[in-house]
């Protein structure tokens, strides 16, 4: 995967690509289109299934995606138009919530600001508490 300045807002990643988290969507639009409308609908479906691949992953999607790579199990999703706060389980009894805000100052469209949010929450956030937790338990 290559990176350029459109995988970035405000110095900070953005949310990764639908196809990023599953080649399947691309398939299931082209199967779903051939149940529904033959070759035509899966020709449909192909180019449908392409424009969601594109698509950014919802914001809870990349959040819980990421954490389970850093083998953390997410408990609990709080989303906010400016914010988002996640529960999540580093241990058998341990759980831990960390929260990100974007800056009142800061205006940009909603679809940016989940990026946002995304980008500070792995990037910020969670980097001043990991090593922490992951000495304790």
């Amino acid at each position: 995967m290559s990176s350029n300045q459109d995988d970035f807002i405000l110095g900070l990643p953005r949310r990764p690509r639908l196809a990023d988290a599953s080649a399947g969507a691309i398939l299931g639009a082209i199967a779903l289109g051939l149940l529904t409308g033959g070759v035509g609908g899966a020709i449909i479906g192909g180019v449908a299934g392409s424009a969601l691949a594109n698509q950014r992953q919802p914001l809870e999607m990349a959040i819980r995606e990421y954490l389970k790579s850093q083998n953390l199990d997410v408990t609990f999703y709080y989303p906010a138009p400016r914010a988002v706060k996640v529960t999540f389980q580093y241990g058998a009894n341990a759980y831990w919530t960390v929260e990100s805000v974007l800056p009142d100052h800061v205006e940009v469209t909603p679809e940016d600001a989940a990026d946002w949010l995304y980008g500070n929450l792995i990037q910020e956030e969670l980097p001043k508490i990991l090593p922490r937790l992951r000495r304790a338990s």
